[in-house]
């Protein structure tokens, strides 16, 4: 398989992780709406996070493979417009990785930390005060995606308007 091949296999899967990260908020708000908050939560709310603690690691490690992939292409004896795109494409690429390590790592450890305290039996304002903090991440860190899907899409319109794809 040759270097972007790969390269967009990599993509793929990343995609697929990080629309299931995505999906977070509602898988956890489908465990505490419930009338009352127990050991099944807690024990749900573990188990939620173990999971998409394994797809964070996974999502590391495609973009990872993405960005080695580039770093291939790059190294070809190729057009200036290739490498141009390569340079953008990687661009957005450390983007996304530094979004796991600089936003979603920070709002899963502070939700694993939130979970304890409810595990704990902690006083509701604790609780409503540790939740005020991951919705601050949590609105810094779609600042950081925005910025990403705007470093990606700015390599994909280069892509077309230099038709690279012919």
């Amino acid at each position: 398989m040759c270097s972007s091949d790969l390269a967009f296999q990599h993509q793929q899967e990343a995609e697929a992780i990080l629309a299931r990260l995505k999906n977070f908020a509602a898988e956890w708000e489908a465990i505490f709406n419930v009338p009352r908050i127990g050991p099944s939560q807690v024990t749900a709310a573990r188990q939620l996070l173990q999971a998409r603690g394994q797809d964070l690691d996974a999502l590391e490690t495609a973009l990872s493979k993405w960005a080695e992939d580039f770093r291939a292409i790059s190294s070809l004896n190729v057009e200036e417009k290739i490498k141009e795109y390569v340079r953008l494409k990687s661009n957005a690429i450390r983007c996304y990785s530094d979004y796991v390590t600089g936003s979603l790592r920070p709002i899963f450890k502070a939700y694993e930390g939130l979970v304890e305290l409810i595990a704990q039996g902690r006083p509701q304002a604790t609780l409503d005060e540790t939740a005020m903090e991951i919705a601050g991440l949590v609105t810094e860190s779609k600042d950081k995606l925005e910025e990403c899907q705007e470093a990606e899409k700015q390599a994909d319109e280069y892509f077309k308007e230099n038709r690279l794809g012919k």
